[in-house]
């Protein structure tokens, strides 16, 4: 009998990197043979990646959803996504990874037009864009000159790679039409901060947390200004975004491991099993039996 599986592993950047942790530019094929090996099994990233799919094409599994990304395509990936890889025989292109607190390097305000432009938070989980050709060039000028900061790493590289990591998420939000890059006025510039504030709270806290009111007290807003900015960043409200974090975390454990809906209602901070169950039925419309022998997504 195989050994129940309970865990969905998490790999850190520095078992991708070649020689800056905070940071990797590389291309595909230059990566070691344990990025291949990671990406045929479920696990999640700590950090952010995009791909940029140059030729062949990969079928990413993300939460129980299957994309297919062709040539000329960029893909962004978020930290925590559960997720497999599979990639086509003759597959070139480049992958971008960088920690969150690299982001960070510099102004907040500034660096929330590429993280917090829906690129990587959407109500998809996903974003997938198509390069036209005309479109390339400055792209791949980018690229070259990040692998080659990340390989010469002379005085100032990091400050030099935030500012094309920067440039090349502005240039990939434009494509995609994102309203972040458009509301530059410091008002909106303060609600998109607080609201990574609350996603990123989020992620640290769904298990304990599950009102509203608890995360407005952390941020110290009242709870009616944090669903108000919510429903502006979003469209969604603050209630269902914890809502919705539970549930996925719910859905990643069914879809990808071998615990019974009672253990993983007690790791979600569930004290009574058959509420967690009622919970899950009535947000996604299938008990969590029935969500486990389907195997399909249904926020």
């Amino acid at each position: 009998m195989s050994d129940k599986k309970e865990h969905i592993e998490i790999v850190s950047l520095p078992a991708y990197a070649q020689a800056d942790s905070n940071f990797v530019a590389s291309s595909i094929c230059e990566l070691k043979e344990s990025f291949f090996a990671t990406n045929g099994k479920p696990h999640r990233h700590d950090f952010y990646t995009i791909y940029w799919i140059k030729k062949g094409h990969i079928e990413p599994t993300i939460d129980a959803v299957t994309y297919e990304v062709n040539q000329n395509t960029l893909y962004f990936l978020a930290p925590g996504q559960v997720h497999t890889m599979t990639f086509s025989e003759k597959v070139e292109g480049y992958m971008i990874a960088f920690q969150d607190a690299f982001m960070c390097l510099k102004d907040q305000a500034a660096s929330l037009m590429g993280i917090n432009s829906s690129l990587f938070f959407n109500n998809q989980f996903s974003t997938v864009i198509t390069l036209q050709p005309e479109q390339e060039r400055d792209f791949e000028m980018l690229v070259q000159l990040m692998k080659k900061e990340v390989k010469d790493q002379e005085p100032g590289f990091d400050t030099a790679l935030h500012g094309l990591l920067r440039y090349f998420l502005v240039l990939a939000s434009r494509i995609k039409g994102s309203s972040m890059i458009a509301t530059p006025d410091q008002h909106a510039s303060h609600n998109s901060s607080l609201f990574l504030q609350f996603k990123n709270l989020i992620e640290d806290k769904y298990t304990t947390h599950k009102n509203v009111s608890d995360y407005a007290g952390l941020m110290h807003v009242k709870p009616v200004l944090l669903n108000e900015i919510s429903k502006q960043q979003s469209g969604i409200t603050a209630g269902e975004h914890i809502r919705n974090r539970v549930i996925l975390e719910a859905q990643r454990y069914l879809y990808n491991t071998d615990l019974s809906a009672k253990e993983i209602a007690y790791r979600l901070g569930f004290e009574d099993p058959h509420y967690f169950s009622r919970f899950f039925k009535k947000y996604t419309g299938q008990t969590p039996s029935e969500f486990k022998e389907t195997g399909k997504l249904a926020i």
